[in-house]
């Protein structure tokens, strides 16, 4: 199956095919889309959107989606002119005299008034200075992020500038790449660029990431001002996080409006306010890899001149072993360990997902505890390209039965099926699945005893705008049925005893050659110890329990191998 990430490619715009939500840019882009406004128009009334969305024509303003930065409006601006190097955005005008100073680590040259409209007070202009310095330190000092280039002393000086203005329509800040100087040794589309920043936040940790959360923008357009704004606002929002770990503000995102879990039926590269709750995405990168992985995706990005986010995507997870189909199906699985679901050895996102409330959203028509039960996508939450619905089975009334999921998605796209088996007390196992390229379905089987709940995902993988329909057939098959398949224990992950000691044996077979890794968690989610990480034949494989270093207490076995996922709960003790 070719990686579905491939066909993105063919997209003329930024949000051409992708479901829009309801901000005043998102009215402009629908606008020019339908031949009403010219690109001279929507690039007016963009900017007018961020600089003085107060004016804006009531239709493009009336009960539109608050978007609190700016930068995706200033960048499409830029791209619907053609002209990078235009002064599309000019630097502000202060509304009074402008004052300048150098933030404490010479990075920044701040930008301030004490007069007039954009007026602050000296205590506002330190804190938006010393918030620049610590989110340059992480993000460059310390993640090794590329330092944006100097912008040919067009703010008086080659430091970064960041102006103080006010700002409208709840716009909190935003960064211009627009008629910035870009290095003419650069080989790829690397700008320089300024941030503005509202007057008026009077929280100081919101304020402080949304410093942090620009100046990743400003990153951005280091390595490539042409790439697609969905990711870039993903990294941008996962970066407050990365700087100010201790403010959350980016909970906001993941708790109201649209976002990954919520609304997992939206295409993974939606606009609006889908693409701030997207931090899920590179935190899943951050979470499995490191943050380095993130920041690979923009070296590549920044290696071949053009919008070059997809292939970035590939070369990355390339490097890691796997590629965008795997990675987006376990991205269903990772999604739906978040909130009340999430447990310390569960192996995916770390413990802060646990306060992702109210977490993974199940439609009320996706959830049943008896059988058979029979549906489908929904009139009103068809599945969007590389989006997926949860459906949930309550296995109460079902132990030592078998369970028949049998999925038809419409014929001739491209359809995956996840399927996750939850056991409240601490393990689960996850495995996904082709449909038939053909007649899009697939039908699957699962042994129920033990299990509380039984999660099937079906994700639309066609970059195509129609036909994202299916049906299916839950069904139980009754009790000793010779020869069901059981799909959930095909690594058949198990242990010699439990409560478990030094020496003891944990057992496990693999339906492929590849590679397993094999890992101990304590209970606060940290990895406690690594039993295996190596390329291994199919077959039964045994590996001895080591407990150096472990105290006595509750762990979690936990097993990555062939695109599945297997946990066990174990007790040590001496």
């Amino acid at each position: 199956m070719k990686s579905s990430i491939a066909v993105i490619s063919s997209m003329l715009l930024v949000f051409s095919g992708i479901a829009l939500g309801d901000t005043s840019m998102d009215r402009i882009m629908s606008a020019l889309e339908s031949g009403e406004l010219s690109n001279t128009e929507a690039v007016d009334l963009l900017l007018q959107s961020v600089m003085d969305w107060d004016n804006l024509p009531a239709r493009f303003m009336e009960g539109a989606d608050i978007v609190p930065c700016g930068t995706p409006a200033i960048l499409e601006a830029c791209r619907l002119r053609g002209d990078m190097d235009s002064p599309l955005a000019n630097r502000p005008t202060l509304s009074g005299p402008e004052h300048t100073f150098n933030s404490p680590d010479g990075l920044f040259k701040i930008h301030w008034t004490d007069s007039g409209t954009d007026a602050v007070t000296l205590n506002y202009a330190n804190s938006i200075a010393i918030a620049s310095d610590s989110s340059w330190k992480v993000q460059c000092n310390e993640m090794n992020f590329i330092t944006p280039p100097p912008d040919n002393m067009v703010g008086g000086s080659d430091l970064y500038d960041i102006y103080i203005c006010h700002l409208t329509g709840g716009t909190l800040g935003y960064t211009s790449p627009g008629g910035e100087y870009h290095p003419p040794d650069s080989t790829q589309a690397c700008s320089a660029s300024h941030i503005v920043m509202g007057n008026d936040i009077s929280d100081w940790g919101q304020r402080a990431c949304v410093v942090a959360h620009e100046f990743q923008h400003a990153i951005q357009f280091s390595y490539s001002y042409e790439e697609s704004t969905w990711f870039m606002e993903n990294c941008a929002v996962w970066m407050e996080e990365m700087v100010y770990p201790d403010v959350n503000d980016y909970l906001m995102y993941i708790t109201y409006g649209q976002n990954p879990l919520r609304h997992p039926w939206m295409d993974i590269r939606s606009g609006a306010m889908y693409w701030y709750g997207g931090f899920t995405w590179p935190w899943m990168m951050w979470n499995k890899w490191g943050y380095e992985s993130v920041r690979e995706v923009w070296e590549y990005c920044a290696a071949v001149s053009g919008s070059n986010i997809q292939p970035a995507h590939d070369s990355m997870f390339a490097d890691h072993g796997t590629d965008f189909e795997t990675f987006f199906m376990d991205y269903g699985c990772w999604r739906w360990f978040t909130a009340g679901n999430w447990f310390s050895g569960c192996g995916m996102y770390n413990a802060e997902v646990s306060t992702w409330t109210p977490g993974p959203r199940v439609l009320p028509y996706h959830y049943t505890s008896t059988l058979p039960f029979s549906g489908d996508q929904t009139a009103s939450y068809k599945p969007q390209v590389f989006g997926i619905h949860w459906i949930k089975v309550d296995l109460t009334d079902f132990q030592d039965q078998w369970i028949e999921m049998a999925f038809n998605g419409y014929d001739n796209l491209e359809w995956n099926l996840g399927v996750i088996m939850q056991d409240t007390t601490g393990r689960f196992y996850f495995n996904w699945y082709n449909c038939d390229p053909t007649t899009g379905e697939y039908t699957v089987s699962v042994g129920a005893d033990g299990w509380d709940f039984a999660i099937f995902f079906p994700a639309f993988m066609t970059n195509y705008p129609m036909n994202h329909l299916y049906t299916f057939e839950i069904t139980a098959l009754g009790t000793g049925i010779e020869g069901s398949p059981s799909n959930t224990d095909l690594l058949n992950l198990n242990v010699s005893s439990n409560p478990i000691q030094a020496g003891d044996y944990v057992t496990f077979d693999l339906p492929s050659d590849g590679n397993a890794r094999m890992f101990i968690y304590d209970m606060s989610g940290r990895v406690a110890a690594t039993l295996i990480d190596e390329e291994m034949q199919a077959g039964s494989h045994s590996v001895q329990f080591e407990e150096s270093g472990l105290s006595n207490g509750t762990y979690f076995i936990m097993l990555f191998a062939s695109d599945q996922i297997s946990g066990q709960k174990v007790v040590l003790t001496r």
